[in-house]
């Protein structure tokens, strides 16, 4: 019956996927068969010293394992998807490829240790405007494929800086510095920790958040990112372009 229910549902209330519009077909979700084989992905797979785990680097952050699970470029229709979830107000969205980021993943033995999956949170302004974290939602979708719990009240961001997007390389280290603070040491002391992002430009804000987690004692550290910026793909690390 319930079956029935949702294919009536399909018909009066049809879906159209996010990337190319598509009506959806009954057993699709948010996104078409067709962009889904088609999906600009790393095939990072998390293995060592990817791009991710490299623009992590620094004098303090050692991660344990990185990843991406597709590339962002602002001229591909995929671009939606993130659209979606961050400005048309489709958490769904986000929950349903978080899934996929894990599921990516999870037969690698990417979540092995893992104790915590931290989203970076957004400021008190964003999150009113917006009415949820993407990055959360995203973290959210995760948890649904490895059982691994979410705390979103660990780190909390205390400067509401202004957004990223047109920002140049170190524009955007300025722009997050010193903006995250641990609220709960206690949660992270000893722990194996997922930070979760939604897109890695220049990494300026993971690092940021990163090291707020590494003030408690004894955290190791783990990132994930839905997408890695076509930025690092062609001009950064060039030999991994088309991986």
């Amino acid at each position: 019956m319930k079956e029935w229910l949702k294919r009536l549902l399909d018909l009066c209330l049809p879906r159209y996927c996010v990337v190319c519009g598509r009506r959806l077909l009954y057993a699709e979700t948010c996104t078409c068969a067709r962009c889904l084989l088609h999906l600009p992905l790393t095939r990072f797979k998390g293995r060592r010293s990817n791009v991710v785990e490299r623009i992590m680097w620094d004098e303090c952050i050692a991660t344990q394992r990185a990843n991406a699970f597709m590339k962002f470029d602002r001229l591909s229709p995929y671009c939606q998807v993130f659209y979606h979830f961050k400005y048309w107000s489709h958490p769904d969205v986000a929950v349903y490829y978080g899934r996929l980021m894990a599921l990516d993943v999870r037969d690698e033995g990417f979540f092995e240790g893992i104790d915590l999956i931290v989203p970076v949170p957004l400021s008190r302004r964003r999150l009113g405007r917006r009415g949820y974290n993407q990055s959360e939602r995203l973290a959210q979708g995760i948890r649904q494929v490895t059982g691994l719990p979410v705390a979103e009240d660990v780190v909390v961001r205390c400067v509401d800086n202004r957004t990223q997007t047109q920002l140049t390389a170190e524009e955007r280290r300025q722009n997050v510095a010193d903006i995250f603070s641990l609220a709960r040491p206690e949660a992270v002391c000893g722990r194996h920790i997922l930070l979760v992002d939604d897109v890695i430009t220049t990494g300026s804000t993971l690092r940021a958040c990163a090291h707020a987690l590494l003030e408690a004692e004894g955290v190791r550290l783990s990132v994930m990112g839905l997408a890695i910026s076509s930025y690092h793909m062609r001009w950064v690390f060039p030999e991994l372009d088309g991986n």
